[in-house]
């Protein structure tokens, strides 16, 4: 297969180059990335900036942007390499739960699948994984699955790999996304008369915890497969919403010729 990568740690991080090193043992790689970190930049995009490229090799872009903006200018700029399928990653700490809001990993692989492109993310639960090499292999098991259309066209995956050894990894578990919160904390590093500053910590919270989440899923020691969707749309609430407005139609056009 053809497959873009990229992320949001930057080009040089260990995790992409641990899945380059994997995935062009048997596929055809192109590799744009944003020059530097850009975690937790969510879906932001450079609107209004200049954005500088560099080619840092023969299939190698580095993108003085955001996740999105890379998954973007590969489409729409390098078109002599047309990709199957994206793979946005290895990411340093999961992303579960209401960090797929956040996080810069997963919003690449939702341009991705904005753009019709199947795509997944890749995680694994630690923000320093001693290696990255299991979670690179299975990652190229995965992409199995998408040369041979088994997953369907309007979602992608999410994958949330324990930092274990793989020994210890107690199986693999499709799990749905965890209703959640972060407990932040707001820790100050310095306090002057007209200045405070502060650093951003916390942990996330599972709300009605199941044992069926991604959360709890890699939590406990296995890899944990969400399929994701575009749509956000609540159609059981559609109805409500139409019937309450139905109700109040009249009154509200009285009101308006008055």
């Amino acid at each position: 297969m053809k497959i873009l990568l990229t992320n949001d740690d930057g080009i040089e991080a260990p995790g992409l180059e641990a899945l380059i090193q994997e995935l062009e043992k048997e596929h055809e790689c192109l590799v744009v990335a944003p020059a530097k970190e850009r975690s937790a930049s969510s879906h932001s995009i450079s609107l209004g900036q200049k954005l500088v490229i560099e080619k840092r090799g023969e299939d190698r872009f580095a993108v003085h942007g955001m996740p999105a903006d890379c998954v973007k200018f590969a489409l729409s700029e390098l078109k002599d390499f047309q990709p199957e399928l994206l793979v946005s990653g290895i990411n340093p700490g999961p992303n579960t739960g209401v960090s797929v809001y956040y996080s810069g990993t997963i919003s690449a692989a939702r341009e991705g699948l904005i753009n019709r492109l199947p795509a997944m993310a890749v995680s694994i639960r630690s923000k320093t994984p001693n290696d990255f090499t299991f979670t690179a292999f299975f990652t190229r098991m995965i992409v199995q699955g998408y040369e041979h259309s088994v997953f369907p066209g309007d979602i992608f995956l999410n994958v949330n790999v324990p930092d274990l050894p793989e020994s210890e990894i107690k199986g693999i578990k499709v799990a749905r996304q965890a209703p959640s919160r972060f407990i932040e904390e707001f820790v100050q590093e310095h306090a002057s008369d007209d200045q405070r500053i502060y650093s951003l910590a916390g942990e996330i919270q599972v709300f009605d915890p199941d044992g069926t989440t991604d959360e709890e899923v890699v939590r406990e020691g296995f890899i944990a497969i969400t399929p994701l969707k575009l749509d956000l749309t609540d159609y059981s609430t559609i109805p409500i919403v139409e019937k309450w407005l139905r109700e109040r139609e009249a009154s509200w056009l009285n009101l308006k010729n008055t």
